[in-house]
């Protein structure tokens, strides 16, 4: 039976009110001169992911400019960094570049068209009557034609794109034909899962020549170890408003001790998102320790305890072995 006095004896110690402005997190992050939080999702620095696929970046970024191809697909395992991948590929875009970007989700090429045209001017398509909407692909068409007489291309981005239907794939890989001489109006990047590679294997043996040419296949790939030290650093950089190189030169990797970074280079095996989950997570748990204490090896390995996605990581680590991406880690 419960002791009543030891239960009042565990309250009375409790405040009187709570506020959830009162977070030891935010608290943590101010003691070490940190101005938000260093593992955010997303890119906080240009250098962050481009770093680790600096290759597969320039060569889409390429192909694009120089119209060797229209349609590229990246792909990788969840969280292996593609969505951070064509962020940076938007920003540098060359200013002729009309960006799209959506998330696939079956759709037929109808339906696909009209989201694209309907994305580009809201206003023309509300216009359309019901016998043009009907003619929609056609529509689509000259909207490309229209974009090559005014010096103009379409980038589009099809996100979580393991969700194509044939008839859409079909759709925009037929955008990639060139409508004047050499000049293509339409570039496309596929981001997808593994899985997606198969549907491209039978899909693909319909295309003609020229069209299976345009289709340009690159991978994510792993962080090498020395890029798994590098972006906890320039994470660091980009929260501390400090510079990389004097971060580096000084050996100021707080709040982590070098045991605990030597754990978390060893322990992601590279996969992006588990590295940046391990240094959250250990950020939350030593920031309910106290605010000046720092991240060790024991910390971390207490992450990786507390880590949710193992699952997902080992597939993604599996992936990387098949494909050969580890050959070339330092």
């Amino acid at each position: 039976m419960a002791n009543l006095e030891k239960i009042i004896e565990q309250l009375i110690s409790k405040p009187e009110s709570y506020t959830i402005q009162r977070d030891s997190l935010d608290t943590y992050i101010k003691e070490h001169q940190m101005y938000l939080n260093p593992f955010a999702d997303k890119i906080i620095d240009n250098k962050m992911f481009i770093n680790k696929d600096e290759i597969v970046c320039n060569r889409i970024m390429r192909a694009a400019r120089h119209n060797q191809s229209s349609l590229m697909i990246l792909m990788g395992p969840t969280g292996s960094g593609k969505s951070e991948n064509a962020d940076f590929i938007v920003r540098n875009l060359p200013p002729e570049f009309i960006f799209w970007y959506n998330q696939i989700y079956g759709q037929s090429s109808i339906q696909l068209a009209t989201s694209i045209i309907g994305d580009l001017d809201p206003n023309y398509l509300a216009q359309l009557s019901t016998a043009d909407r009907e003619m929609i692909l056609d529509i689509y068409d000259d909207v490309l034609k229209a974009l090559v007489k005014n010096n103009k291309k379409l980038f589009c981005i099809f996100d979580q794109g393991e969700h194509f239907s044939k008839d859409a794939f079909e759709l925009i890989t037929n955008s990639t034909n060139p409508y004047y001489a050499a000049n293509r109006a339409f570039t496309g990047l596929i981001l997808a899962v593994p899985r997606f590679e198969k549907h491209i294997e039978e899909w693909s043996e319909s295309l003609d020549t020229m069209l299976r040419r345009a289709l340009i296949r690159e991978y994510t790939r792993p962080f090498t170890v020395s890029q798994r030290l590098e972006y906890i650093i320039r994470a660091l950089v980009a929260s501390k408003k400090k510079t990389y190189h004097e971060l580096m030169k000084k050996r100021d990797f707080d709040p982590f001790d070098e045991d605990a970074i030597l754990y978390l280079i060893e322990k992601s095996e590279g996969h992006p998102s588990t590295l940046n989950s391990l240094c959250y997570i250990s950020l939350e748990l030593v920031a309910s320790i106290s605010p000046d204490a720092i991240i060790t090896e024991s910390i971390v390995q207490e992450a990786w305890n507390k880590f949710p996605n193992k699952t997902i990581h080992q597939e993604a680590i599996s992936w990387y072995k098949e494909k050969g991406l580890y050959q070339k880690q330092d």
